[in-house]
């Protein structure tokens, strides 16, 4: 019993932030606050890579669609869509596979007609987090060297719509 409580509080506050979690909850990352900057500005201070909270952009193109972006979006523009409950599967073009590509696509596709929809895929452009891919929410981030759907589910269902502002953003696609 002591083992398990121990597991628990590694996998919940241990492990150095950015390290990879065999168990898919993912680690907590610093709160880097989450102030309001103009669109363009670009923000500083984050405590990750891909940054999990921290300055983005408030304006009416802010938050982004949820969904599949094919080209690299600001970090400040998808911080909007984690300050209000979603989830961003960041991946980095030079280092994913296809098959890995396609299967968090139609992921991600799928997730988006479900009620939990706040759900999107983009490329990162920033700097090398050092795995393929990184799941994230607010202060909450999940590195993965495959498209690990099991540890994806695991991931939003422990962190899906915990933010600060979890009841905006915007519309589910369709409607």
């Amino acid at each position: 019993m002591l083992g398990l409580v121990i597991l628990l509080l590694v996998l919940l506050f241990g492990g150095g932030g950015g390290t990879t979690d065999p168990g898919g909850i993912g680690l907590r990352q610093a709160d880097a606050g989450g102030t309001h900057i103009p669109e363009g500005q670009q923000g500083t201070g984050y405590t990750s890579v891909p940054p999990t909270s921290g300055q983005h952009w408030n304006s009416a193109t802010s938050p982004g669609p949820w969904g599949v972006y094919t080209t690299a979006q600001p970090q400040e523009r998808m911080l909007h869509n984690l300050e209000h409950g979603g989830i961003v599967i960041w991946y980095q073009p030079a280092q994913i596979g296809a098959e890995d590509l396609a299967t968090l696509t139609q992921y991600v596709q799928q997730q988006i007609t479900t009620e939990r929809f706040k759900v999107i895929l983009v490329p990162w452009s920033g700097t090398d987090f050092g795995h393929p891919v990184a799941v994230t929410a607010w202060n909450w981030l999940l590195y993965l060297d495959t498209a690990d759907l099991d540890k994806v589910r695991t991931f939003s269902d422990a962190h899906y719509g915990d933010s600060p502002e979890p009841f905006g953003g915007p519309a589910k696609p369709g409607t």
